[in-house]
């Protein structure tokens, strides 16, 4: 190679090294003057313009009320060809590490919407093939002032694409989704937060670990702290699994998913009545609940595995609360949707358990979502209910005491929003009710009294009853519904 051909390699090297650095050095300083009109800050940026990579350490940026910071930010695999033939932004990777959130969550503003709405002709196009978050920590604030936290967490999505549609929920097209979750925890009321220690989610499966929901009140304060009279609710899960979750957005939000269990649970509700009185808002049956989400529900089966479920009630000051308690529970709900199209819409549930510990209890419960009058069946049966059982619920709610047992009860109630029948059939001994005054003396007159009224023929036997048209009290729940039923067919048996 003689030395002139030498010298013109040597200066077409140069020359497209010298434009690349100029090319390098407009690109980075257009990049710079773009990020930090964006209100993006950052300590140093570094450009790879042949492999469209773009790294940003320590990078902070404020949005309304939150606050982002990243160690690092790195952006590979920038296609300059989708940009310029197809005017839209395409990028293979996008990765931060170390990152934080923190500040608050203002309320949507319908100005910010309209803003949006005159921008969306004139934004460009963005695709991301993956975008990987690892050890991202929230502490925040939302709306309602409460808390947000999570100690760690991890999102990896594939094939991202924006959705500038604003009619959606979901903002964001995408094929998969990976995220872990270590150690969440919010308040959402005055007097109760929720929290869980592990959340995995991949291949359409989530999974939660410790999932609880706990008071931030003590039983002697909590009423204070609320408008109405509500149960404080304590709710312990070792396990929840929710497996082939299917999430889309069509006409509407549609969740659906093949199963669920909880495992391992502990559920109890605390009543104080004493001090506001019973609210007379409405309370719908679950069917209708159901049927007017504002989104589409299909689930086709819900598992309860070894539960616990305590209800307490506290109704009269000085005494203690009445105590409920239904051991080792098991329940299989099938057939949990709002699909008004479905020809079938029966939701059913059966439930087993051991009512105060020693009384087994069968359930099997349907209802359709479909029907506007909320027609509804439930049946099952109860035995082995001891007078020690009842009392312990009774003495403190009413100052009344049963003496003799139950060996058998089977009801089979049919009903709807408004009214219900049914049928039960009891086989008891020994029964007799005594009315005690605060000091839990018999008041011996009126346990007379209430014995005379009750049946010599009904204290040992088996007794077939019907109920008819009991009315439903609509400021309350369904179990106070069913309650009303059996509460009827004793008052038929005995009286």
């Amino acid at each position: 190679m003689n030395h002139k051909k030498a010298f013109k390699i040597l200066v077409l090297v140069v020359s497209i090294l010298s434009i690349y650095k100029i090319a390098d050095y407009y690109v980075t300083h257009k990049i710079d003057s773009y990020l930090k009109a964006e209100q993006l800050n950052y300590d140093a940026i570094s450009i790879n313009l042949l492999f469209g990579n773009i790294t940003l350490k320590n990078v902070s940026i404020v949005k309304d009320s939150l606050h982002f910071k990243t160690e690092k930010l790195k952006i590979e695999g920038v296609s300059y060809y989708q940009y310029i033939k197809n005017k839209s932004i395409y990028i293979l990777d996008l990765k931060t590490i170390n990152s934080k959130i923190t500040g608050k969550i203002s309320k949507k503003d319908n100005s910010g919407k309209k803003q949006k709405d005159t921008l969306k002709g004139e934004s460009l196009a963005l695709k991301i093939k993956h975008i990987e978050f690892k050890n991202l920590k929230v502490d925040i604030k939302k709306n309602d002032n409460f808390p947000l936290t999570a100690k760690s967490i991890y999102i990896k999505i594939n094939n991202f694409e924006l959705d500038t549609d604003n009619n959606k929920s979901i903002p964001f097209l995408y094929s998969n989704i990976e995220t872990s979750i270590i150690d969440f925890e919010t308040q959402y009321s005055k007097v109760q937060k929720v929290k869980f220690s592990k959340l995995i989610f991949e291949k359409d499966n989530l999974s939660l670990d410790s999932l609880e929901i706990v008071p931030l009140k003590s039983r002697e304060k909590y009423i204070y702290h609320v408008s109405e009279e509500k149960e404080l609710m304590t709710l312990l899960s070792e396990k929840v699994v929710i497996s082939d979750i299917k999430i889309s957005e069509k006409e509407k939000f549609s969740f659906t998913a093949n199963h669920i269990l909880f495992e391992e649970v502990f559920f109890n509700l605390y009543l104080d009545g004493t001090v506001l009185e019973h609210p007379d808002k409405r309370k719908d049956l679950y069917s209708k609940s159901l049927r007017e989400l504002p989104f589409n529900i299909d689930i086709k089966k819900v598992e309860i595995k070894k539960a616990k479920i305590v209800y307490e009630e506290y109704t009269i000051k000085e005494n203690k609360p009445g105590i409920l308690n239904f051991d080792n529970l098991n329940a299989q709900i099938s057939n949990i949707n709002n699909n008004n199209v479905r020809e079938n819409n029966v939701t059913t549930a059966k439930i087993q358990s051991n009512f105060m510990k020693s009384s087994p209890l069968d359930i099997e419960w349907t209802f359709d979502i479909n029907n506007k009058n909320d027609n509804f069946r439930i049946s099952g049966s109860l035995f082995n209910v001891t007078s020690q059982n009842m009392s312990s619920f009774l003495l403190p709610t009413m100052n009344a005491k049963m003496d003799g047992y139950i060996d058998r009860m089977y009801f089979d109630f049919e009903g709807n929003d408004f009214t219900s029948n049914g049928k039960l059939n009891l086989d008891f001994k020994n029964f007799n009710i005594k009315i005690l005054d605060k000091k839990k003396s018999k008041k011996t007159v009126l346990s007379w009294l209430a014995n005379l009224f009750i049946k010599d023929s009904s204290k040992n036997g088996i007794v077939k009853v019907k109920t008819e048209n009991v009315e439903r009290d609509k400021t309350k729940s369904f179990w106070n519904f069913f309650w009303l039923n059996v509460e009827k067919g004793l008052q038929n048996s005995l009286i």
